[in-house]
């Protein structure tokens, strides 16, 4: 495995001993860089470099798209097919084989893994990727892991990347260092559009929008909708305005291979606009985008503790969601973000995400954990525990449902439930 030339060009390659001495001296790292630095994909295969023989790196990408594209990408870099050194596996799809060494997967099939074999038996490191989305996923991964780890694993090596985060806060709960590249991001000009969308008008001020930067600005365009609704509508409204130029929707439910098409880089002399959500944040390397248009919003899912279920929401978005998706603009060039709120209202928005695991339904963590086999869901390392009066909510509905006994052990037809990729009141 020849990685010379990669490490020149991609600006992780600064620190990719640095990460494996790291490795080599604590049971984990904290990897920081900024979007296009390369983390995602010349990383775990210069970890694998300094693994002896038979050693394998699991990486957990939030999104199914974005492991599909790791994975390919780094195959790539290899000279090999997927599914040789380097496969994936995500809901209902696997490319990986016995030569397989370096797998990419979102974060419910690593839980799954785990509940099957909580050694990770030829597992040496495990790779959290775009930990800043703290989704409910990843941190329950990320806690089994370390428990794991712990209690029978004690030479298992644990990865933290992301653009976006509290690095030094995060190495100091985990106990590991921490490890920054500088990376090579361009300048972004932000441009804020000063009359705030309403929710209402989400799709047609992101059109009006979009056509203006197009007239105004170079490259291909990036703008960001909550949902597969307000996309279409968009795509709609903007129909032949642009001229030759192709407006492509993204989002998580598409088709692969029009996400594919997406996500490509256009021909010469070719422009393209991509309307995407919120999967286009991190990970996905979309060639050719100089503008981003960002409408503010995404869509949520709110828990609400009086009937125990969870709906839908489009909320506003975090302050850092805001910066990772402007630094899309600036991966190849200097580039620009218009933004669909005043600065007033920048300055009222949260300043980070709030983790998952705050504030969603615990139903499902809880029968991950018992069916793990632990059964006190507070006693696992969380980096935020769940709140107990959630844990006890959540424990008395599995109760009810019959997935849990009495003494909060999971029964028979509990492990049927949790067998299944879904939430356990669907299952």
């Amino acid at each position: 495995m020849d990685l010379g030339s990669w490490k020149e060009r991609l600006p992780v390659g600064e620190v990719a001993a640095q990460v494996n001495e790291a490795l080599d001296r604590h049971s984990g790292v904290v990897v920081t860089a900024p979007p296009g630095a390369g983390k995602s994909t010349l990383l775990p295969l210069t970890i694998l470099e300094s693994l002896p023989d038979g050693g394998k790196v699991l990486m957990l990408e939030p999104r199914r798209l974005a492991a599909r594209q790791g994975a390919e990408r780094m195959a790539q870099m290899l000279g090999e097919p997927v599914g040789r050194t380097v496969g994936y596996r995500i809901r209902f799809e696997s490319r990986v084989s016995a030569q397989t060494r370096v797998e990419v997967l979102t974060e419910g099939i690593l839980t799954r893994m785990l509940v099957d074999d909580p050694t990770l038996e030829g597992v040496s490191v495990v790779i959290f990727d775009e930990y800043h989305e703290r989704s409910l996923a990843s941190d329950v991964a990320l806690a089994l892991t370390r428990e794991a780890r712990n209690l029978i694993r004690p030479d298992l090596r644990l990865v933290i990347m992301s653009a976006t985060i509290d690095a030094a806060g995060l190495g100091a709960t985990l106990g590991v260092p921490v490890v920054e590249s500088r990376g090579r991001c361009f300048p972004v000009e932000t441009i804020h559009v000063l009359q705030d969308t309403d929710v209402r008008d989400i799709a047609s001020d992101v059109a009006r929008t979009v056509f203006r930067a197009y007239n105004e600005k170079e490259g291909d365009i990036l703008a960001f909708l909550p949902g597969e609704a307000e996309i279409r509508r968009c795509q709609e409204i903007l129909g032949a305005s642009l001229g030759d130029a192709a407006v492509l929707p993204l989002y998580g439910m598409l088709p692969f291979e029009q996400q594919r098409q997406a996500i490509a880089p256009s021909g010469p002399g070719e422009r393209k606009v991509v309307l995407a959500t919120p999967i286009a944040e991190t990970s996905l390397t979309i060639e050719g985008v100089r503008v981003v248009v960002d409408s503010g919003y995404c869509r949520k899912m709110v828990f609400d503790p009086q009937n125990a279920l969870s709906h839908m929401e489009t909320v506003r978005v975090s302050r850092d969601m805001a910066d990772q998706r402007s630094g899309r603009a600036g991966r190849v060039a200097p580039g620009t973000c218009y933004r669909l709120w005043s600065l007033g209202t920048h300055a009222r928005m949260a300043e980070s995400r709030v983790p998952e695991i705050a504030e969603a339904d615990l139903a499902p963590v809880v029968l991950d954990v018992a069916a793990w086999g632990e059964g006190n869901v507070a006693s696992l390392p969380w980096v935020d525990a769940p709140a107990p009066a959630r844990v006890r909510q959540a424990a008395e509905l599995l109760t009810l449902m019959g997935a849990l006994d009495a003494d909060g052990r999971i029964t028979a037809y509990g492990r049927k439930l949790s067998a299944l990729p879904c939430h356990p009141r669907v299952a």
